[in-house]
């Protein structure tokens, strides 16, 4: 998946993508099957003023950003059926992933020690992250000795 702005004051989808984009994923989501353009369009029409063409440019921008799949239908002339490719739970976990792989590899102590700070702030916290590390001390004392 290619994320390439990121909206950190949303607390949504929206983090990381438009809104347009955000509200034609979650139609598809909704509906849990392929939808045309057209049909696209009537739905997110009834909430907001919007051209068909617009719709079109938005999903190919969100097929070429590898988060909806897209299939030829021949009848009725040719057009396409768009599916999302990620549910929304795995697609918040893709963002997530990505966010912070990118934070770790760019500000990789800065980002450990930010984590660390906030995650200290209650007893379960700590003990959730003593655990943690311990899972991975343990990991690689058995990759040594392998």
């Amino acid at each position: 998946m290619k994320l390439q702005v990121l909206h950190p004051s949303n607390r949504d989808i929206r983090f990381a993508l438009g809104d347009l984009e955000a509200i034609l994923l979650q139609e598809l989501w909704e509906t849990d099957g392929r939808l045309s353009v057209k049909e696209l369009h009537i739905r997110v029409s009834r909430n907001r003023a919007v051209a068909v063409t617009t719709v079109a440019t938005i999903l190919d921008r969100l097929h070429r950003k590898g988060i909806v799949s897209r299939k030829l239908a021949r009848e009725g002339g040719g057009h396409y059926l768009y599916s999302a490719r990620l549910t929304e739970d795995q697609f918040k976990h893709v963002v997530v992933h990505d966010v912070m792989g990118a934070l770790l590899r760019g500000f990789n102590d800065v980002t450990v020690a930010y984590l660390a700070e906030r995650m200290t702030d209650k007893p379960t916290d700590r003990k959730i992250i003593s655990k943690y590390l311990s899972k991975l001390k343990k990991g690689s004392k058995d990759d040594r000795s392998s």
